[in-house]
C-alpha cells in the first residue's frame, strides 16, 4: 500500500510517500478501513518535527484522522464491511489502509463526503466536546472564538451557533474573517480590534482559545460575569498562566480541553460525540470547509499548515 512517512524529525522536507506492506491487526477489537481521505492538522506538523508530547521515532505514518470504508470489523462492533466511516488514530492516517479501535469509529453521516467526514475527527469533535461538556454552553450565550478561520476555530464558530450562541470570530487576515462569517459568526474582528469590542458588550460568556498566550492574557479580561474561558492549545508558543484573583472578582474559570485524554479515559464519548454532532448536521449545520490536497501532494498540505495559509481543514484525498 501507499504511506505518505517521515523519514526525519524535520518537517515536510522529510516526507515522501513509499510503497510499504499492508498492516495486520494490532489488537483484538480493531476494525480495518480502507481510506479514502486522511485529515491533517497542526498537531500532525507538530509530530513531524519531533515537538509533540508523543514522539514518534523514523520512519513513521502521521495522521490523526481518517475517512473511508469498513474492509474488515469485530462482530459486536455493529459495523459491517462497506460500511462508510470515519474514525480517530493514534498515528498512521496518512495511507491506504489503517486499524482502528472500534470505540473510535463511527459513521459517516449521509451528507458528507470522505472529505468532510476526515475534517470531523479532531476539530468537530474537540469543538463539541469543549462546548458542551467542558462549558456548558447555552442557547443564547455570547461566545467568542480565537483563530476562527482555522480548522477548529470555524468548527467551534459552526457548532456554538448551532447549539443557539450569539458567536463573535477573531480572525487574522481578510479571507479568514470571511471564512469566519460564513461558518455562522455574527461579528467577526481582526487581531487588534477585538477586545474593546467585546468589552464594550459586557464580555462574553465562553471563549475559544487555541492561541495562548497574549491572546489568552486578554480573553480573561473580555469574560462576562460567570464567563468560561476554555483552553485548547498554544499555537503563539507561549503557555500562559491565570491571576487567580482576577477569576475570583469575576466569579470566571478557566477550563482545559485535552480532548485525546477524555476519549482515552471515556470510551464511549466518540460515539456519542459522533450521534451528537450527526444530528446537528441534520438539522441543518454546515459541514466542515475543507481544503484537498492529492495524496502525492501530501507535504505540501503539512508546509501550507506551517505557513498557516490554509483557511479550514487541510485534506489528503486518497482515492
Amino acid at each position: 500500500m501507499r504511506a505518505l512517512r517521515a523519514h526525519a524529525l524535520t518537517g515536510p522536507s522529510a516526507l515522501s510517500v513509499d510503497e510499504v506492506a499492508d498492516p495486520s491487526a494490532p489488537a483484538d477489537g480493531m476494525v480495518r478501513i480502507g481510506v479514502h481521505a486522511a485529515g491533517v492538522g497542526f498537531v500532525d506538523t507538530l509530530v513531524t518535527r519531533g515537538l509533540y508530547q508523543v514522539r514518534q521515532e523514523p520512519p513513521f505514518i502521521p495522521g490523526l484522522e481518517v475517512a473511508g470504508l469498513v474492509e474488515a470489523a469485530p462482530a459486536h462492533s455493529g459495523l459491517a464491511v462497506g460500511d462508510r466511516v470515519y474514525a480517530s488514530l493514534p498515528v498512521g492516517g496518512c495511507a491506504d489502509t489503517v486499524w482502528a479501535d472500534e470505540h473510535l469509529v463511527a459513521p459517516l453521516p449521509d451528507s458528507l463526503g470522505f472529505a468532510a467526514g476526515a475534517a470531523l475527527v479532531v476539530n468537530d469533535h474537540t469543538a463539541h466536546v469543549a462546548l458542551v461538556r467542558r462549558a456548558g454552553l447555552r442557547p443564547g450565550e455570547s461566545m467568542l472564538v480565537h483563530g476562527a478561520g482555522g480548522g477548529l476555530g470555524s468548527a467551534a464558530v459552526r457548532i456554538g451557533t448551532a447549539l443557539g450562541a450569539r458567536v463573535t470570530a477573531v480572525a487574522s487576515t481578510p479571507d479568514r474573517r470571511a471564512a469566519a462569517q460564513e461558518a455562522g459568526a455574527e461579528q467577526v474582528y481582526g487581531p487588534d480590534d477585538w477586545l474593546d469590542a467585546v468589552r464594550g458588550a459586557g464580555g462574553a460568556d465562553v471563549i475559544v482559545d487555541p492561541v495562548g498566550g497574549d491572546v489568552f492574557d486578554a480573553s480573561l479580561r473580555a469574560l462576562a460575569p460567570e464567563g468560561r474561558l476554555l483552553t485548547l492549545g498554544y499555537v503563539s508558543g507561549r503557555i500562559p498562566s491565570a491571576p487567580a484573583n482576577r477569576l475570583l472578582l469575576r466569579n470566571s474559570d478557566v477550563r482545559g480541553v485535552n480532548w485525546l485524554g477524555l476519549i482515552s479515559a471515556h470510551p464511549a464519548l466518540f460515539r456519542s460525540t459522533a450521534a451528537a454532532l450527526a444530528g446537528l448536521l441534520a438539522a441543518g449545520m454546515p459541514g466542515p470547509t475543507v481544503v484537498e490536497y492529492d495524496f502525492t501532494d501530501g507535504a505540501r498540505a503539512f508546509a501550507d499548515l506551517e505557513s498557516r495559509s490554509v483557511v479550514g481543514k487541510a485534506v489528503l484525498r486518497l482515492r
